[in-house]
Order: C-alpha cells, then sequence, then structure tokens
C-alpha cells in the first residue's frame, strides 16, 4: 500500500505543476489510476468507491460551485 501513496503523491504533484490543460488532464487520469488502485487494495471496486463519493457529495455537497470549507477561522 505505501508504494500506491507514493505514487499517488507523484501523480499528484506532477499535476500541480502541469501548466497546460492537457497535461492537467492526463495527470488527472493518472492520479485516478492510483486511487482506483488503492480502493481495489482496500476491497472495494472503483463503482463502490464512487457511490461513496456521490453519498458524501449528497450529504455535504460537492465542489461544483468551487467553494471549499476551511473551517471556523
Amino acid at each position: 500500500m505505501q508504494r500506491l501513496k507514493d505514487k499517488l503523491q507523484e501523480e499528484l504533484a506532477e499535476f500541480l505543476v502541469a501548466e497546460h490543460v492537457s497535461a492537467q488532464v492526463e495527470e488527472l487520469a493518472d492520479v485516478l489510476e492510483v486511487v482506483h488502485a488503492l480502493a481495489r487494495h482496500l476491497g472495494f471496486t472503483p463503482a463502490e468507491l464512487d457511490v461513496v463519493r456521490v453519498q458524501k457529495a449528497l450529504g455535504r455537497g460537492a465542489f461544483q460551485q468551487r467553494i471549499v470549507w476551511t473551517g471556523n477561522a
């Protein structure tokens, strides 16, 4: 699992420095592949992970309007 976590950090770092949209999308696809691999490692399919994502979005909201809660500061 640690190798997958390391790979996720690597792919995320590549996304963060990508300058063009096409490169950003490619890096996001790589991030998603690693996330799916992590889910499978934990015993969940990518579809099951997506169900959890949707449930959380319905209960807490999603990032569609680019609003992120930062706490009570």
